[in-house]
């Protein structure tokens, strides 16, 4: 009788084969029963060089990158969006050679050895078609990027708490991007009738969480390929805004000076000094920001990270002196504005402190309104 022929029974094929008990063959990044029947795989999204060399060391009948069959396609419309990135969307990140280059170059390279990076790429390259590309098209631009941008956040999660030097310069990219996804895919531009300040809150916790990452990994960033996206805001521009600027500095201070000054003795509170020193640190950014030829918004992009969490909750009370504080920090993104993933947050920002603050806004708000028109 002859003997029975042995086989190994392997237990690492994809979720998708296992659920359906049929045999996988471990191909990476995507199986072939996966890839035949059209549906995500769970390779997918753990595919690294790493994998790759696993993938051709587990199956000695599959040797060829890219299978032999008249089916397969290659994903072009992330290839499109990644050609656009290089192409397009980086010139609109950011305005000098230095960063355009880590942009172009080291973060795809670092995107390759990070997946959760590589999909945040493509989504902010998706979310830019999105808003300039082909109006026929659009729709799917928008699709692909909160798809990508949704793998990318999961993918990410378990990360966020283990910054290492290993992984700390893709986080700080990834970080930087979502920010700017979340300004773009919730603003005005996308919900204009939004007047809560939800949307503000989000991406304000957003901008704190870069912080976090930055201060973590700091010395790591500051050796790395991505130093010089630390020091966007600091290169002089051509063209000049400071009169206006100015105005608003002046504003600013007097919102401070009042806050000093409280109408009755003894009537200091704490929301009072949570409130000074969120325009204290509002009135330092800005004076930075006027030292330089034209305000970049990166400078002012960093109060939402520098002040404290309890300027947050009062926004959420609806507290009249933080909206007008939120108010005169829209006029200050509107005067600096030089990005699409920006465009109307400055508006949105005074409108939905007007809103929340009653049919009678005082005369700070009323400056703010004018003062956006003004820039319109």
């Amino acid at each position: 009788m002859p003997s029975r022929r042995s086989h190994t029974k392997s237990h690492h094929g994809c979720a998708q084969c296992k659920h359906r008990r049929i045999k996988c063959d471990e191909f990476r990044p995507i199986c072939s029963s996966c890839h035949k029947k059209h549906i995500r795989c769970s390779f997918e999204g753990e595919f690294t060089p790493q994998t790759l060399h696993h993938g051709f060391a587990a199956s000695s009948t599959r040797v060829d990158l890219i299978p032999r069959n008249e089916s397969f396609q290659l994903p072009l419309l992330d290839l499109e969006l990644l050609n656009h990135w290089h192409v397009a969307t980086v010139r609109t990140l950011v305005h000098d050679k230095s960063t355009e280059k880590v942009l172009r170059e080291f973060v795809p390279q670092e995107a390759l050895s990070h997946p959760f990076l590589m999909h945040s790429l493509l989504a902010l390259s998706a979310l830019h078609l999105s808003h300039h590309g082909p109006v026929e098209r659009r729709h799917k631009y928008t699709e692909a990027a909160m798809t990508h941008n949704n793998i990318s956040l999961s993918l990410c999660k378990p990360l966020l708490n283990n910054v290492t030097s290993g992984n700390c310069h893709a986080l700080f990219a990834f970080a930087c991007f979502v920010v700017m996804f979340s300004f773009a895919a919730h603003g005005p531009k996308v919900d204009p009738g939004a007047q809560h300040p939800s949307a503000v809150l989000e991406v304000f916790m957003l901008i704190r969480g870069v912080a976090s990452i930055v201060g973590q990994a700091r010395p790591w960033i500051e050796a790395g390929g991505m130093r010089d996206l630390l020091k966007l805001g600091e290169q002089s521009r051509e063209e000049s805004n400071t009169a206006h600027a100015r105005e608003l500095y002046d504003r600013v201070s007097d919102i401070y000076d009042n806050l000093k000054r409280p109408s009755r003795p003894g009537c200091y509170d704490s929301q009072s000094l949570v409130i000074e020193e969120s325009v204290q640190k509002f009135l330092d950014l800005l004076q930075q920001a006027i030292g330089v030829a034209n305000p970049a918004t990166s400078i002012m992009m960093r109060w939402p990270a520098v002040i404290s969490v309890k300027y947050l909750d009062l926004l959420q009370a609806n507290h009249p002196t933080a909206l007008v504080v939120l108010a005169h920090y829209g006029v200050a993104l509107e005067l600096m504005a030089e990005n699409w993933w920006l465009d109307g947050w400055g508006a949105f920002l005074v409108n939905t402190s007007l809103y929340r603050s009653g049919p009678h806004p005082g005369p700070e708000l009323i400056w703010a309104r004018e003062a956006i028109r003004r820039q319109s």
